[in-house]
């Protein structure tokens, strides 16, 4: 994945795009978003390569025609809820894949980021996501 996104130097949640156009969310760390392990969140050492394509169940995402994304984690307890820089074929690859990758972990933005992700601190899940029926 190539962070190209400059939303995320101000701490927001960013999209992008993995090479084979998989939708993930970059997600910087916040105290009422923490990753936790029994609800399906896996690290570098535990995350296996089906990973990106499977779901955890109880997870759900869904994006609006206004970019507000809102994420539900299990129990319906919402993750996020707030606005991304979506782009067209960002939507349309929540479109074709009906999944998104959150990526997460102890970085403020895309410019730690990468340093968090050299020492294996970063904290992945896939969600279910769809785009909100237009009405």
């Amino acid at each position: 994945m190539q962070l190209i996104s400059r939303t995320g130097a101000e701490s927001r949640p960013w999209p992008e795009l993995m090479p084979d156009r998989r939708p993930v969310l970059v997600v910087p760390a916040a105290p009422t978003r923490l990753p936790v392990v029994d609800d399906g969140w896996a690290d570098r050492d535990s995350a296996g390569p089906e990973l990106a394509t499977r779901p955890v169940p109880a997870w759900s995402a869904v994006l609006d025609d206004d970019d507000r994304l809102v994420i539900h984690r299990p129990g319906g307890v919402i993750w996020f809820d707030g606005r991304i820089a979506a782009g067209r074929e960002w939507r349309r690859a929540i479109r074709t894949h009906r999944s998104l990758l959150l990526i997460t972990g102890p970085f403020t933005s895309v410019l730690d980021f990468q340093h968090a992700a050299a020492a294996g601190r970063l904290s992945l899940l896939t969600t279910a996501a769809r785009l909100a029926a237009s009405t």
